[in-house]
């Protein structure tokens, strides 16, 4: 399946941010007009569809119950409870 272009934004002279729709989701890819090289639009364009592809396949899996242990909010709990302490 093809992407369709949806339209340009113009980044200063340097960049153009180009907007695609791909089954369904848009996403955007960067051209550089000022000679810098990242990645190509091929690649830009292969990368953002593989995401878009894979985020389709996982549209139904459950969501995984929340668990405190080894979470980001236990890690910012120990955090300041160290800070408070001072040690």
């Amino acid at each position: 399946m093809k992407a369709k272009y949806i339209g340009a934004i113009k980044d200063g002279w340097e960049h153009t941010i180009l907007e695609y729709e791909y089954k369904g989701k848009r996403y955007f890819i960067t051209k550089h007009n000022n000679g810098y090289m990242d990645k190509s639009l091929r690649q830009q364009h292969k990368e953002a569809q593989a995401e878009i592809d894979e985020r389709i396949e996982h549209e139904n899996d459950p969501i995984p119950e929340y668990r405190y242990e080894g979470s980001a909010e236990e890690g910012f709990d120990l955090f300041w409870d160290y800070v408070e302490k001072g040690v």
